[in-house]
């Protein structure tokens, strides 16, 4: 049986460095896998009873995972007790990262906190995996805010079918058809919406702008005048209907309308300037884009306040009314590199990236020290691909932006993406004297370092960003596989070992160092960690295969076919428990063998002992003389 494990060096070396650097999978359904399937529906706005039955149910199946867990960050939610329900998510998805609704939990509640970046995240990965429109839906209303309306676009429809009579899902669809430029499809989303909603002000004041975009004035109105019916006390409202009865003509009424607003009426350039200036300090934008387009009303070409207009409209978030003051400005001849970096993210934002280099070059042909507009135009080429553009434009911010680590860091991938590894590692160089503390720069350069074969200062940069990060698993992963090349087994065992106290949770960590542990003959150690790994998954299939292995090497037969059953079980593909099954059957099988037919000799030399002794005719005859 010992020849099963005989291995020469260099297989033993290979084999460890597979096991700590391939992926993992599982399979099979065990009683943890029912217990996530029973609380998938499960939310804060289940019936109590039902959540108490599903909990039941869970604790018979699986007391210690991550529905129990779930279930807990569900009760306390529905109490309203969200900063623990939060951590209660955490440490359900931590348990159990199959548990997508924990996941989606998580997100919904981290977004109500205002957290949007790490809400998204969640959100993210809980709506691509799971398809549940609630995610979907969040992270629509995330990319909205972020003014991603392509993205926020198609969140919206993929959620459109379950929130079909929700009013203000129209309202985002409208939003992000308008930042894209489709005022067509933003109308139809608004009228939908004000079916649904009828008295909802917002709907009917976005209704207004979109007719006065263009130039239905009429519409515009009405639609104001019922947005103040709904809400009289909406100065707002009041303001801006002043404002369009004044572009009709109607003086008078519009000034009653200012009155109602509690504006007093300015007469003079000069006054709506104030107005304006005034308005943006107190960071009422929307006012201050209005008083912009009462005064060009009026005086319509006075210079430089459409270029105002637009900083105001994109400081509020109207991105479409921004490019088409800014557009304005230009057929006015009124240019300047401010206006041209401001249009070109405008349109980066849209996603017309032609109409971004268009503006963004523009901008560095009036001010070649633009570096923002240049470091824009550098990262749209490298997003198209465009290399030696890209390399070109970086090259000119170093130059002119020697302090920059950033840019250096930029550069040096795009030439290691050319191949250049020699200019790529100086750049890598440049970024690190500059800032010593990134820890994606050391790890960046020590990969180049190793495609160079130069193991020992990639050694030395992985070891520092491990040092400024312990949870780049990036950078841990290639210093294992580097050291075991050098068979330096010591030192893996500390890696793996850290790695194991820095992700307690994670059966993979425990596992791997269960596999150095064995590689050094160290088998209690390695059993332990296989234990702890299938604590956290009971069915993680190699943590079973494994410690069937040691189970063989140990002759503990019977715990050897347990361990390789229920590895096969678990996953069917993995093809080693099979494999070792199978030998361990035969190996069985011939020592039975073996051991009938040593008791059968036994036997029959026992007969033959027993029988008396023939005595042949010879021996007879001679008996006889």
């Amino acid at each position: 049986m010992s020849q099963i494990f005989l291995r020469r060096p260099l297989q033993a070396g290979l084999v460890l460095l597979a096991f700590l650097c391939m992926g993992f999978t599982w399979g099979g359904k065990d009683k943890c896998t029912e217990a996530r399937e029973a609380v998938d529906k499960i939310a804060p706005e289940t019936p109590a009873a039902e959540r108490a039955e599903t909990e039941k149910k869970v604790h018979a199946l699986c007391r210690d995972g991550g529905a129990a867990l779930y279930l807990k960050a569900v009760s306390l939610e529905a109490q309203g007790k969200s900063d623990e329900a939060i951590a209660a998510y955490r440490d359900a998805f931590a348990k159990d990262r199959q548990l997508l609704q924990a996941q989606g939990r998580l997100g919904l509640l981290l977004l109500g906190k205002g957290n949007r970046e790490e809400a998204s995240v969640s959100l993210f990965e809980a709506s691509r995996q799971s398809g549940d429109p609630r995610y979907t839906r969040a992270l629509a209303d995330i990319f909205l805010e972020g003014k991603l309306y392509a993205l926020a676009l198609s969140q919206y429809i993929a959620a459109q079918a379950a929130f079909a009579d929700d009013g203000t899902l129209y309202l985002g669809l409208a939003r992000s058809y308008a930042g894209l430029g489709d005022q067509q499809h933003a109308l139809a989303s608004l009228q939908e919406a004000l079916r649904l909603q009828p008295a909802n002000v917002t709907v009917q004041l976005e209704l207004a702008a979109l007719y006065q975009e263009t130039s239905h004035y009429d519409q515009a109105a009405a639609h104001l005048r019922e947005a103040i019916r709904e809400d009289p006390g909406n100065a707002n409202a009041h303001f801006r209907l002043a404002q369009l009865l004044e572009v009709m003509g109607k003086r008078e009424e519009a000034e009653q309308e200012y009155a109602r607003a509690g504006v007093q009426r300015t007469v003079t350039v000069a006054d709506h300037l104030k107005r304006a200036a005034r308005y943006e300090g107190a960071g009422e934008l929307a006012l201050a884009a209005a008083e912009y387009t009462a005064l060009l009303v009026k005086n319509p070409d006075t210079a430089g306040v459409r270029e105002k207009l637009g900083d105001a409209q994109m400081a509020a978030g109207r991105d479409a009314e921004a490019i088409s003051a800014y557009e304005d400005a230009l057929r006015r001849k009124e240019d300047s590199t401010r206006l041209r970096y401001h249009l070109g993210t405008l349109y980066e934002r849209k996603g017309d990236l032609d109409e971004a280099v268009a503006n963004f070059a523009a901008a560095l042909r009036l001010d070649q020290g633009n570096s923002e507009a240049r470091r824009r135009l550098a990262d749209i080429r490298t997003l198209r691909g465009e290399l030696d553009e890209a390399i070109a434009s970086y090259r000119e911010l170093v130059s002119r932006q020697t302090d920059n680590p950033i840019n250096y860091l930029k550069l040096a991938r795009l030439l290691e993406k050319r191949h250049a590894y020699k200019e790529a590692a100086a750049a890598y160089d440049k970024a690190l004297s500059l800032d010593s503390s990134n820890s994606e720069a050391h790890r960046s350069v020590a990969f180049l370092l190793l495609r160079m074969k130069q193991p020992e200062p990639a050694e030395h940069h992985l070891r520092d960003a491990l040092k400024l990060d312990p949870a780049n698993s990036q950078a841990r992963d290639a210093l294992i596989s580097l050291l075991v090349k050098q068979k330096r087994y010591d030192d893996i065992v500390v890696l793996l070992e850290e790695d194991a106290r820095l992700n307690p949770q994670s059966a993979d960590s425990q596992y791997r160092l269960g596999v150095i542990y064995a590689f050094k003959r160290q088998d209690d150690k390695a059993l332990q960690q296989f234990d702890a790994a299938l604590k956290i998954k009971p069915d993680h299939a190699r943590a079973l295969n494994a410690r069937g292995k040691i189970y063989l090497k140990q002759g503990n037969q019977e715990k050897a076919k347990e361990a390789f059953a229920a590895a096969r079980a678990a996953d069917p593909d993995l093809l080693e428990p099979v494999e070792l099954w199978s030998k361990l059957n035969v190996t069985s099988k011939k020592h039975i063998e073996k051991k009938k037919s040593h008791e059968g000799k036994q036997r029959a030399r026992s007969r033959k002992k027993s029988e008396p002794k023939k005595i042949s005719s010879k021996k007879r005859s001679k008996s006889k003389r």
